[in-house]
């Protein structure tokens, strides 16, 4: 239960082998490839070696082609699938064999070009679209819209805003451009459309008599024939490109049977995708390459440690390579290593940040707390066997990684702490049992077991029955998750050599604090005294003269607001349990209100599910969010040290299958 040790790698080798060696660090999954541009901007090194020139574009487009095939298909042909994707297990080698992948490849073509045809169309039907409703307003005339002019007469189609009475524009016209004549066509929300018939010695008079009114002309002249013709022969145009569409749809809905392979090869796409990335990041002078990176020291689940199959993997290359231990001046990157079952608690941590390497793992000093806390928070036996069984169902079928399967496995044990918490506050849907009892069975609470009465009432409290006792056992809890996270800021003094220094940061607070226990329960002034003096005393050593330690000591005293503030915090632990429990009873007596055994019966049921839903989901957010804060703001400022780079090696990162490591040859 630590930060894995991490081993600086440098590594020459034969360039013409450098596609196996990617094909072999990505089987391992435990190089971590640095970027190079510190060496480049050394002229030394500028001379020697360049930056590897990689398919990377052609892998990208690769992959993206294979998620637009994917993508097109369940849009087309789409298949059932719930929240979550899931996994199939498959070995390397039929992971990585080109024949089935070539097929699909072709495949995932045949369906873009289609949905190239279907945006074709689209557009097609855009511009189609657009004619017709350009035409629908000069339907009612009937006139060869190609017709712009006869020997003596133009013609032009104009627009006037819809609040234009038509009538003054006929009178300008009949005062300027007497041999003219305004034909009306018809009127939208906007517009009116109509034709102007006029001489054409006295068009631009007819024009300018027109301006006030807005006039615009339209632009029809692409067209031939009336506009009644041209919608039908759109309209035709239409029709066909239906019929295309619904054939291109048709031949990729015909392809949805390779749906499982596409899904293979994209993520093969995507390895294929991180090697070119990593590809990128390796220098070369067009025979050997250059390689540095960091390499994780963790141990396998059997067998010999990644690491030191790196070392055996090697060695079959022709290659020099180098693995030695993290200098001062380094940064490598952070690996935490703990057991299975605390798998799920990685996910706080990363929310927040990850420990510098040369830090301490969290995980152990925060699992306990956080799954406690969170029970403590929700505790009610059936709300904790829902999350239970909603977290094993999703890990057991679906196998979820990264964030997602780390919020489920964490699921569980907070599923477990919440059915454990509600066993001794006496909460099953919050006071379910006892409404149920009162309303539905004869003879009411007194017809309850006195086993179930006693559970009712909470074995050891019951939150909305004591709710100050409630509070004083989130306090005394805080005050233990506080201590502790001195104990560790004592533990990180010692081992990091500044042990003294460490003990002096947190005994005096110990000393102030017991001396106010003291005074509360009637003692005496001596062990508050001393504890203030002490505090004085130490808590400005690093100050460079006298009188900025004394200041320095003094000013540590109005730190003792801080202190209570951190202490009181723990109060929410007690308000969220008090607020699960109490909108749980809100719902169950909303639904027993009706006096009718009947409808009180079908009122109970739908509120009970609808209530309990929401409480579960509201409570689930905040219940999680609060445990979180409990342990970034009051526990880990004790002694965390954050900021550290997660470790991110070249491995299958695969979205759809999970590739076995059967450790035969690629």
């Amino acid at each position: 239960m630590s930060i894995v040790k991490m081993k600086r790698l440098r590594l020459i080798g034969l360039r013409s082998e450098q596609d196996e060696l990617l094909a072999r660090l990505l089987h391992l999954g435990c190089v971590e490839v640095s970027e190079t541009e510190q060496r480049l901007a050394d002229p030394e090194w500028a001379a020697l070696l360049s930056r590897e020139t990689s398919g990377l574009g052609d892998a990208k487009a690769q992959a993206n082609a294979m998620t637009a095939a994917l993508e097109a298909l369940q849009k087309y042909a789409p298949a059932k699938s719930g929240l979550f994707v899931k996994r199939s297990p498959i070995s390397e080698r039929e992971f990585l064999d080109p024949v089935p992948r070539r097929q699909a490849v072709e495949t995932a073509s045949r369906i873009n070009k289609s949905v190239q045809t279907l945006a074709q169309i689209q557009s097609q039907e855009n511009r189609a679209a657009a004619a017709k409703a350009s035409l629908r307003p000069w339907v009612p005339l009937a006139f060869p819209l190609e017709k712009a002019e006869t020997e003596t007469v133009r013609l032009s189609c104009l627009t006037f805003p819809s609040a234009t009475d038509l009538d003054k524009p006929r009178q300008a016209l009949a005062q300027e451009a007497p041999l003219s004549e305004l034909l009306f066509s018809s009127s939208d929300e906007e517009l009116h459309y109509c034709l102007l018939l006029c001489h054409k010695e006295e068009y631009p008079q007819a024009m300018e008599a027109l301006k006030p009114f807005s006039v615009s002309a339209a632009a029809l002249k692409e067209f031939t024939g009336t506009a009644g013709e041209n919608i039908a022969a759109i309209d035709a145009g239409l029709e066909q490109l239906q019929r295309e569409r619904e054939a291109a749809v048709q031949s990729i809905v015909e392809l949805a049977d390779w749906r499982e392979r596409l899904q293979v090869t994209s993520d093969w796409a995507n390895q294929e995708l991180a090697k070119e990335t990593v590809r990128e990041q390796m220098l070369t002078d067009g025979t050997v390459v250059f390689l540095e990176g960091w390499v994780s020291t963790a141990k396998a689940q059997e067998g010999p440690s990644r690491a030191e199959q790196l070392v055996e993997t090697l060695g079959q290359f022709t290659c020099a390579y180098e693995l030695t231990d993290p200098e001062e001046e380094d940064t490598p990157p952070t690996q935490l290593e703990n057991p299975g079952w605390m798998y799920g608690i990685n996910m706080v941590t990363e929310m927040y940040s990850m420990p510098a390497y040369r830090g301490i793992d969290p995980n152990p000093l925060i699992f306990f707390w956080f799954v406690f806390f969170f029970g403590f928070m929700f505790a009610d036996v059936a709300y904790g066997l829902i999350i239970l069984a909603i977290s094993l169902a999703v890990t057991k079928i679906y196998h979820p990684k990264k964030t997602m399967g780390k919020m489920f496995h964490l699921g569980i044990w907070l599923g477990i702490s919440t059915a454990f918490c509600g066993f001794f506050v006496g909460g099953f849907f919050g006071n379910a049992l006892e409404v149920i009892f009162e309303n539905f069975v004869p003879g009411g609470t007194a017809a309850m077991p006195g086993w179930l009465t006693a559970f009712c009432n909470g074995i050891v409290v019951n939150p909305i029955g004591d709710p100050m006792t409630v509070l004083i056992i989130a306090i005394a809890i805080g005050c233990i998750h506080l201590i502790m996270g001195q104990c560790i800021h004592i533990y990180m003094g010692f081992r990091d050599g500044t042990g003294v220094d460490a003990l002096l940061d947190v005994v005096p607070w110990w000393v102030l604090f017991a001396g106010i226990a003291v005074l509360a329960l009637g003692g005496g002034w001596i062990l508050l005294v001393i504890g203030v003096l002490g505090l004085i005393c130490t808590q400005g050593r690093h100050g460079k003269s006298f009188f900025a330690k004394l200041g320095g000591g003094v000013k540590s005293l109005y730190d003792i607001t801080s202190w209570l503030s951190d202490v009181l915090s723990y109060a929410r632990l007690m308000a969220l349990m008090l607020a699960t429990s109490v909108i749980a009873m809100v719902f169950n007596t909303l639904g027993a209100l009706p006096s009718n055994m009947v409808a009180k019966t079908i009122l109970f049921v739908v509120v009970f599910l609808i209530g309990h839903v929401f409480n579960i989901a509201v409570n689930l957010i905040g219940t999680y969010v609060h445990a979180a804060r409990l342990q970034y703001l009051e526990y880990f400022n004790k002694f965390y040290v954050g900021d550290g780079i997660p470790f991110t090696p070249l491995e299958y990162d695969t979205k759809y299958v999970d590739v076995i490591d059967n450790k035969e040859e690629i």
